[in-house]
């Protein structure tokens, strides 16, 4: 509360100091003196010794054509009195003029910066009017030439004459034809020459703008210092007294007006931590179940973003709540509304800044904490950058007040020195304290961040030695929007994480997000793993193109211009007969991602609605759940690739090189996947078959279109490419049934008595529950062993499944049975003996 409480003193004041007084103020570099400084990159400072801007040479700014206007004010009578042909040529006067007048505009010296900005914007609108007017000319164009043509050629030499009438509709129609064109063609000149002419104000004022930066302050040390420093306590007075006078006005509108104005931000502030409150109480009960112990780095940048707006919300209700008051009470003037808006955004975005540095540095649980680091040193750091942001703002704040409050050229040079000077210390201060933290200083020093550290060192250093050398201009153009960009690049590395953590798979770590992945959603073939990256893909392209667009403008380009860049890339260009642009990528991945999608769908309504309550086998049910993931990936590639306008006549071509190439290198994989289709079709092995093929066994987990997936009884998957499944042998336990019979072999002593034996085999065999009773348990004798009598008893079981469970059990029990009945079982015997040596007992008596 205390925090806002300064921030409102602050905004009252600025709101306060907004009069329709003095003259706009120089952002980039300071005005002359007697002349008030403008936020804008393209005015340069007049003073002693500095360059006068230059103009824009005549070739880029080509003249108006007066032959197509001459020609249409002749065809005028010929033309039928229609409003619209009319209003249009009317309207092609005016737009002849305007140009005229901005060409004129552009090429004077004397039109400052704020007139040049202005520029584009008219002029885009003049083109808008244009395309907009030009529009309904067109269709009555082509009608009076499809007249025309119904009328037929004039007869030639030597041919029946045509009657009069139809002479002078044939010479009324050329001319009205001629007279549209020629109207039609000079309005395409003015928009031709409209955009030439953005083109050129922009290149005026960025011309104007370099100028401004790399032109050194004349006299800095000897004359601009000591005349800034006596003035700077008349300032300093002018500031209070047009506060003074603004509260007097504020007061003279009456005390409840007063009373709004300070109770309003209150209010709203109040009334959005409560809902805030609320809602964050509810959100949170329910996920703090689901809260991890060990969050990845994409859990905690999409927290310290949830976070960092909830605190900042209540902020910038508050801030709307006084906007709205002061418009209530007539304290936004005409002349000074944009003063106070821009005055309102900033400190929201300074709201916001703080925030985001509190949530990402030094979270209330450490396990949050985005860069890993000493908590000490991550006090510290958000610390300085707290004071930092505070400099950034008090410095923009001073910029807007120049609009309402006469600055010296003396006093902006030495503002300007003094906030570029602090920028430059300051930053050097946090790198350094990042630098020698233990752990910080890993994290910053390693990849990509090692790149953006030193190029924050380079600015900081380019910032200190900029304002030495008297380039202050440079310096603290350099240094304040060096704090936005930060700012604007932060926010959206945390938007990524959020976006990231939708895929599965870490853009810039390479990760795996989500190891605990449903094993249904393995084998799908458009699993919904492919659509979250897609829409993981999506979101980072529209974080990408917001970001840079702001920071665009961040970095004092017009909106025209930028527009028309973000239009050329939304709309693309041409490549041969292919035409691509980031809207139709950007649909075609909608598209493919609707097509997997869908086919989801229709896989889930296979299982769920076609095979439940039906006998199936489940090979069947996942061979068609499977061929209808590969038909829909295929139709919904297709579908993407399609909308890019891809010309499939030229698939008899790359199919060609294909053949080529499949005949050498690519025949190995061509086989396995043409096997892999076999297989799905086929299905001689199905997914849950238990199979042995190459000395392998195990249970078939996964069939697809190059390879199949075994698991074999150690837990242990082993890939198999299709074609082997295809050409060599392979035993499927569970191709036609599940059952399967067990050879279970046994030797007995050569004095048992069989048919006992038998009786208790059969027994144990009747017993176990997995043993079927049709066909009926069997004991086979074998054949006469060494030492042994070699039988088998052989069961049929109903599962295959439980093949090594049911060998274990019946050893167990026969082993048991045996025991109880009586009936030993031999073991190999040997007689030694050993020749050319003394009898064994001599032996043993001679060694005693």
């Amino acid at each position: 509360m205390l925090r806002f409480i300064v921030l409102l003193v602050a905004t009252c004041a600025a709101l306060c100091l907004s009069a329709p007084r003095g003259a706009w103020a120089q952002d980039a570099a300071p005005a002359s003196a007697g002349a008030a400084t403008e936020a804008t990159p393209a005015q340069a400072p007049t003073s002693p010794g500095a360059t006068p801007p230059k103009a824009p040479a005549t070739s880029e700014t080509p003249q108006s054509d007066a032959e197509p206007a001459a020609e249409a004010d002749a065809q005028e009578a010929a033309v039928p009195k229609d409003k619209t042909i009319k209003a249009f040529a009317e309207a092609l006067d005016k737009w002849d003029a305007e140009i005229k007048t901005h060409e004129a505009a552009i090429a004077a010296e004397t039109t400052s910066d704020a007139e040049l900005r202005k520029i584009p914007e008219q002029l885009e609108a003049l083109r808008e009017s244009i395309a907009g007017q030009r529009g309904p000319i067109g269709p009555k164009l082509q009608d009076a030439r499809e007249r025309l043509a119904k009328l037929g050629p004039p007869p030639a030499d030597g041919a029946p004459k045509e009657s009069a009438d139809v002479t002078a509709q044939r010479k009324r129609l050329e001319a009205e034809v001629a007279a549209i064109d020629g109207r039609l063609k000079r309005a395409d000149i003015l928009f031709l020459r409209a955009n030439q002419l953005t083109n050129a104000a922009n290149n005026e004022r960025r011309e104007r703008f370099m100028d401004s930066l790399f032109d050194p302050v004349p006299n800095f040390y000897s004359f601009v210092l000591p005349n800034a420093f006596e003035r700077l306590p008349q300032q300093v007075t002018a500031y209070v007294s047009e506060g003074t006078s603004r509260f007097a006005r504020l007061w003279d509108k009456g005390f409840m007006a007063g009373i709004l104005i300070f109770a309003a931000p209150f209010a709203g502030y109040a009334l959005a931590r409560r809902f805030v409150t609320n809602m964050a109480a509810r959100i949170d009960a329910k996920q703090r179940a689901d809260k991890p112990e060990n969050p990845t780095l994409q859990d905690r940048g999409t927290w310290a973003l949830r976070l960092t707006v909830r605190s900042s919300l209540p902020f910038w209700m508050g801030l709307l709540a006084l906007y709205l008051a002061a418009a209530a009470t007539g304290m936004t003037y005409p002349s000074t509304s944009g003063f106070f808006t821009k005055t309102l955004l900033a400190i929201a975005w300074a709201v916001f800044l703080v925030f985001l540095v509190r949530h990402s540095l030094v979270p209330d649980d450490e396990t949050w904490q985005i860069l890993p680091a000493n908590r000490r040193v991550a006090q510290r750091v958000a610390s300085l950058l707290w004071v930092l942001i505070a400099v950034w703002l008090l410095d923009v704040l001073l910029v807007f007040a120049d609009t309402i409050v006469f600055t010296s050229y003396q006093v902006s040079i030495l503002r300007s020195a003094f906030f570029a000077l602090l920028y430059a210390l300051l930053s050097a201060v946090i790198l350094r304290t990042i630098q020698t933290g233990p752990v910080m200083s890993k994290t910053a020093l390693s990849g990509w961040r090692a790149w953006l550290f030193s190029i924050a060192a380079v600015a900081a250093g380019v910032v200190f030695f900029a304002v030495l050398l008297g380039y202050e201009s440079l310096a603290r153009f350099i240094g304040m929007h060096a704090v936005s960009t930060a700012g604007v690049l932060w926010a959206m590395y945390l938007l990524h994480l959020a976006a990231e953590s939708i895929s599965s798979v870490s853009v810039i770590s390479g990760q795996t997000l989500d190891e605990d992945v449903d094993e249904e959603e393995e084998r799908d073939a458009p699993s919904l793993l492919t659509i979250r990256i897609i829409v993981s893909l999506l979101l980072d392209i529209t974080i990408l193109a917001v970001g840079i667009t702001i920071l665009l403008l961040l970095w004092r380009f017009d909106w025209v211009e930028v527009r028309s860049w973000i239009q050329a890339a939304f709309f693309g260009f041409q490549f041969g007969n292919l035409h691509i642009s980031l809207q139709s990528v950007l649909v075609a991945l909608g598209v493919f991602a609707a097509g997997l999608l869908l086919t989801r769908f229709v896989q889930r309504w296979v299982a769920e609605r076609v095979f439940v309550g039906r006998h199936s086998e489940s090979g069947l049910q996942e061979s068609i759940k499977i061929g209808i993931g590969y038909l829909g990936f295929v139709l919904a590639a297709l579908a993407g690739v399609s909308y890019l306008g891809f010309d499939f006549s030229n698939i008899a071509i790359v199919a060609g090189a294909l053949s080529v190439g499949i005949g050498f290198g690519l025949q190995s994989i061509f086989n396995n996947f043409v096997s892999g289709l076999i297989l799905l079709v086929e299905r001689p092995i199905k997914v849950g078959d238990y199979i042995e093929v190459g000395g392998l066994e195990g249970t078939v987990k996964k069939i697809s279109v190059r390879s199949t997936e075994i698991e074999t009884v150690h837990r242990r998957s082993v890939i198999i490419p299709n074609a082997t499944l295809i050409t060599d042998p392979v035993v499927n336990w569970m191709h036609l049934d599940r059952s399967c019979r067990l050879d279970i072999p046994i030797g007995v002593d050569y004095e048992t008595d069989v048919e006992r034996l038998r009786s208790t085999l059969l027994r144990v065999a009747e017993r176990y529950r997995g043993v079927l009773k049709s066909p009926p348990p069997v004991v086979h004798f074998a054949g006469f062993g060494d030492s042994s009598l070699d039988f088998e008893l052989r069961v049929f079981l109903r599962d295959v499944g439980l093949r090594l469970t049911t060998l274990s059990d019946l050893r167990f029990a026969i082993l048991e049975a045996l025991r109880e009945e009586g009936i030993s079982i031999p073991f190999p015997q040997r007689d030694v003996h050993v020749k050319g040596g003394p009898a064994p007992e001599e032996s043993v008596s001679d060694t005693q």
